[in-house]
């Protein structure tokens, strides 16, 4: 849905955050944007939400050039939501039950299916147990999915997911990645910001490097891992798979299980 065009964005007079991004989000389902900090993954995405405006270059949503009105912007918006890096950005009541319910209130949804509407996003991220609970008890973790329960909610087609597993412990990024997902299987089109290599290459379909505001390799997720030298100069590391592959001389697997059964297979022909 989303295709971008020789796009430049400057913080500064004379220095690009971004510099001729072309991208299309029609090659995957899962798309990743992968980078290391000040790569400009949070700047590409406050640009396409609408929230800064390129400097030059275009900005493509349904095949229409994205126009920064307050109209254009809400309905955007209406189809495409953000979960932001740090949830706090995003999380404004003081209990959960109105923080998802503010975005579909503005809307103008009806209170009954409102109630329904979080009632299923809490489900869709195992959290109904803090429906009725006020933010400031909740975990980082629990935060985190409260502000993608709010995305959920909304029905957008479209996932912009910030660093999504940042500071989180590793039975939260499971869950994380469980939810992804889920998304993933309901038709939801879904882009994952991050430097967390192993997430990237277990649940995304094609891939995007960026390195100092510019794109320096994109294709399909097996493609761009195998070139070793990109992802050095990113600033980023091999997802363990993959080092298995250059290193071990295995097969390149996409699967954590997939190797195991390889593996197990291997042992037993062995053995045999």
């Amino acid at each position: 849905m989303f295709k971008i065009n020789n796009l430049n964005y400057k913080y500064e007079k004379n220095s690009l955050a971004l510099s001729d991004i072309n991208m299309d989000f029609n090659k995957g389902n899962v798309i990743g944007i992968i980078g290391s900090n000040g790569s400009g993954k949070s700047t590409l995405f406050m640009n396409l939400m609408g929230i800064l405006q390129p400097a030059s270059g275009s900005i493509l949503f349904k095949n229409k050039e994205l126009k920064y009105t307050k109209k254009e912007l809400y309905n955007l918006r209406k189809d495409v939501g953000i979960v932001f890096q740090d949830p706090e950005k995003q999380i404004f009541y003081s209990r959960v039950y109105d923080d998802i319910a503010f975005s579909l209130r503005n809307i103008g949804v009806d209170e009954e299916t409102i109630k329904r509407k979080i009632k299923e996003a809490l489900i869709a991220v195992n959290g109904l147990d803090f429906i009725n609970r006020p933010v400031h008890f909740l975990s980082y973790g629990q935060k985190k999915r409260v502000a993608i329960a709010s995305v959920i909610a909304m029905e957008n087609k479209i996932v912009l997911l910030d660093e999504p597993t940042a500071g989180l412990d590793p039975m939260s990024t499971k869950l994380i990645v469980d939810i992804i997902k889920n998304l993933k299987n309901k038709g939801v089109k879904i882009v994952i910001s991050s430097h967390d290599m192993n997430l990237i290459y277990e649940i995304c379909d094609y891939v995007y490097v960026l390195n100092k505001g510019e794109v320096t390799d994109f294709g399909l997720t097996e493609d761009v891992f195998i070139n070793e030298d990109k992802i050095n100069k990113a600033g980023l590391e091999l997802p363990w798979l993959v080092k298995l592959h250059k290193n071990m001389k295995l097969p390149l697997f996409r699967e954590e299980e997939d190797l195991y059964k390889y593996w197990n297979s291997k042992v037993l022909n062995t053995n045999n």
